[in-house]
């Protein structure tokens, strides 16, 4: 008799007990460290790192307040938490969104707490630039030099460093290493801008975590992740743009989609990108003008005229990007991230030499 009455008292207790989610808007990830608090902060309860806490201290028409340092604060009661089925969402603060990088020791750590120059650019800013390759972005940060010798190109330079002395990496897997070729590479044009959550760029030596490749520094590009409903039902996302540049007829079409369970999310993303010859400015240096052109014909050579000078003849070229990831979340401790890149573009010339002909 004394074990059943213990066993109800139990079960009553739980069942009174609300237990709510914080979750991060947009991305539906957990916020863990929310001080969860009353008006004058005699009741407080923090979220656990999967973002959860009990409201058992609250009173049900109770005002409840949600705080972090790089998020804005909300409020709610537990009956508005109830009907919104026990989640609250809490959007970033401006002050906080580049305060956290991970690419100098591979753990989050301040800016505040690091010796080098890092520069972050996250995926608002990629939106608000738009830019029609990575090495464009890289460009547009002001503190790297691109050498593009054609359309088709973009390679960086970090304090006179370039190719093998720079370390390019991809959710943590390396893109070169220190036997690369010492010229300069292009294959930073093969990430996919559209797919980039955010960038750290580390502007000097980055040899004592990365090795001798990284003397120069470090670009790190992570890209999107799938997003999980963390509940039964589906979580789906989805983006689609077309795009039009009359600089060089550049035509881009781009779609992703994401689709999350409790326990397993799919993203998946499509690029196409068709760039025609491209065209310089009016009030240029008349050197510059491309007044004639090389076209192979029958195995031969031929120099024909350019009927519009401005137009940098043959430069243009077209490129295909595609990813897919999935990520598996076995427990709150456990979890297993899959991606596939691909990315592939057709010939192009090398501009710089064929301007070039006797």
């Amino acid at each position: 008799m004394k074990v059943a009455c213990v066993l109800l008292i139990f079960t009553l207790a739980t069942a009174n007990a609300q237990t709510i989610k914080v979750l991060e808007a947009g991305s539906n990830e957990p916020i863990s460290g929310v001080l969860i608090s009353n008006k004058n902060k005699s009741k407080t309860v923090i979220t656990n790192f999967n973002g959860e806490a009990v409201l058992d201290k609250f009173e049900d028409n109770e005002v409840i307040f949600f705080e972090n340092l790089i998020y804005n604060s909300a409020q709610s009661t537990k009956a508005v938490l109830q009907s919104s089925n026990n989640q609250i969402f809490l959007t970033l603060s401006i002050e906080g969104l580049n305060e956290v990088v991970i690419s100098v020791s591979k753990f989050e750590q301040s800016k505040r707490d690091i010796p080098q120059t890092v520069v972050s650019i996250d995926q608002e800013e990629i939106a608000f630039t738009n830019p029609q390759t990575s090495a464009d972005l890289l460009n547009a940060t002001g503190n790297i030099f691109l050498q593009k010798s054609q359309l088709g190109g973009g390679s960086p330079i970090i304090r006179g460093f370039s190719t093998n002395r720079l370390l390019i990496s991809v959710d943590g897997v390396r893109m070169n290493n220190a036997i690369f070729r010492g010229g300069n590479i292009q294959n930073v044009i093969s990430i996919d801008p559209f797919t980039i959550k955010n960038t750290e760029v580390t502007l000097g030596a980055g040899s004592v975590v990365y090795g001798s490749d990284a003397i120069g520094g470090v670009m790190n590009f992570y890209t999107s992740k799938p997003q999980l409903s963390y509940k039964d039902s589906l979580f789906f996302k989805g983006n689609a743009l077309l795009r039009y540049s009359s600089a060089n007829e550049e035509s881009t079409s781009h779609v992703d989609l994401n689709f999350g369970f409790k326990k397993w999310a799919f993203l998946s993303s499509f690029s196409f990108t068709d760039y025609d010859d491209l065209r310089m400015g009016r009030h240029g240096p008349e050197a510059y003008l491309r007044d004639e052109f090389v076209v192979r014909q029958s195995g031969t050579d031929l120099v024909v005229s350019n009927p519009n000078p401005l137009i940098q003849r043959p430069t243009a070229y077209n490129q295909i990007n595609l990813m897919q990831k999935a990520r598996y979340e076995a427990s709150d401790k456990l979890f297993f991230d899959f991606g596939v890149h691909y990315s592939t573009t057709s010939d192009y010339t090398r501009y710089d030499r064929l301007i070039l002909f006797e």
